[in-house]
Order: C-alpha cells, then structure tokens, then sequence
C-alpha cells in the first residue's frame, strides 16, 4: 500500500527451492577449519534448484566461480574450495568479476581460505601480479557484492574476497568462522623468527623459555579474537547466521539490493595486462 517499486530489476529466474535440504549445512559446516570443505556442496543446498553453471572449472581449482540464482535473483559466485589462492585463482577471480559487470550482476564471495600463495618459486611465476588484478577487480566492481564467511579468511585472501574493508553491501558469517591478519600458529611463528634473528644479530643468546611463553600468549590471544563472536561483536560482519539460514538471509539480502539500480562497470577498470 506504500506504493514502493523497486529500481533494480526483479526475480527472472524460477525460484524452486534447492534439491537438498538446508539441514545438511550443519555437517558441511567445519568446526576444524583444516577441514576441507567443497563449496559445490553449500551451493548446491543454497541455489534454486541446485543448478550451478561453473566457469573455467580446470582452471584455477583452487577458487569456484560460475553463475547460479538465488530466489529468482540471478548472481555470480567466487567461492574457495582450498585454503590457499593461486596465480591461476586470482586471474580467473579478475576476469569473472569484469564478466559479472558486463552483465549487470552481483557478486557471492564465499570466503574460506588463507590467503594467497607465498615463497619464491610462487612470485616468479606471477602471484603478486596476478593478486594485484583481482584487487583492482574488486575494489573497481560497481555491481553489488554480498560475502559470507564459512570457514576460514586469513590474511589478503579476506581482501581479495572482499573482506569487511572492501565494502560489501552485507556481510555474514557462520557461526564456526574465523578471521585475522593470519593463523594463530602462524603469527606466532613469525615474531619467533622475528625474535631469533634479532638476538642472533646483538650477538646475544635466545631465551626459549620466555620464547615459548610468549608464542602461547600470542596464539592464545588470536584464536580468542578470530572466533565470529568476537568479529560480530565489534561488526566485522552484519551478524552471524544460523547455516541452514543462508538461503534465505541470501535471498532477503538479494531483495533489498535490487530496490537500487543495478549497473556494473562496463570500462574503465585500468590496465589489467590480464
């Protein structure tokens, strides 16, 4: 009776519900995030009719992108299924999203990963550059973004899968999500090392019982900060959602980003060298 009319368009997809039930979402959910976790699988509880058109599918097996509709709203996904992102990942992530904005669609991050590949061999063969672009991609996408955190998201890799710092229009997370700078673990390596090579070049002798203590401080620390609660409560996210939610939390947030219009950027996305 308020007369409202959407700006963006409407539902043009059919919207029967997916061919396997929500309640499967609770046993995919892992709660050790070493676990690995196919994405193919959330989907396939989560879009219309469990239909799922993946893009470029040998090609950086690293990250799933394709194409799905989400109550009748047509979307593209990027969503990791391992850990860790590669060259191929990131190139094929760049051009997906310019794809999404060519055809006016908007964008599911499912985050699960580390962060991007590190070390020698991986940076000669182009991870910087092939990182930078699914950046650049991200930052200039104008097509809304929605992203959902089911695992894990360390690092740049919540970057390029546009973390809370790349402006999504909501984000959400699973109750057994994590996000930091990096692992507890891992964090906790690296000021070791830090501390190692800082006493080696005083000329003075390293103190592994303060080490050790320190390294179970700080892990302690980062796993207490990185669990979702801690991250909603100083929102990081727009809420934590009950699993066998997503399709409908989707689907509501689908809604009210359509009361805009919807365009992407078709030019101007500066040299990619892609």
């Amino acid at each position: 009776n308020l007369d409202w009319r959407k700006a963006g368009p409407g539902p043009s997809r059919p919207a029967d519900p997916p061919l396997f039930g929500p309640e499967e979402l609770l046993d995919l959910a892992p709660a050790d995030l070493r676990q690995p976790l196919d994405p193919r699988d959330v989907l396939a509880r989560v879009v219309d009719g469990s239909r799922f058109d993946e893009h470029k599918p040998l090609y950086g097996t690293s990250l799933v992108t394709g194409w799905a509709s989400i109550h009748g709203y047509p979307i593209g996904v990027l969503a990791n299924a391992r850990g860790v992102l590669f060259r191929e990942d990131a190139q094929k992530a760049a051009q997906f999203i310019q794809l999404a904005n060519q055809v006016d669609t908007p964008l599911l991050f499912l985050q699960n990963t580390t962060g991007y590949m590190v070390g020698t061999e991986y940076e000669q063969n182009g991870i910087v550059k092939a990182g930078s672009q699914m950046i650049n991609a991200v930052s200039n996408s104008t097509v809304p973004h929605l992203t959902m955190n089911i695992g894990a998201s360390y690092g740049a890799g919540n970057y390029g899968m546009c973390g809370r710092s790349y402006d999504p229009r909501f984000l959400f997370a699973w109750p057994n999500a994590k996000s930091a700078v990096m692992g507890a673990a891992q964090l906790a390596g690296v000021l070791d090392i830090v501390g190692r090579a800082s006493a080696q070049a005083r000329g003075r002798d390293y103190d592994e019982e303060a080490a050790a203590a320190m390294r179970a401080a700080v892990e302690q620390q980062i796993e207490a900060e990185s669990v979702a609660l801690f991250l909603s409560g100083r929102v990081y996210d727009d809420g934590i959602i009950d699993p066998r939610d997503t399709r409908t939390v989707l689907g509501l947030a689908l809604s009210v980003i359509h009361n805009a219009p919807l365009r992407g950027l078709h030019d101007g996305w500066g040299v990619f060298r892609l």
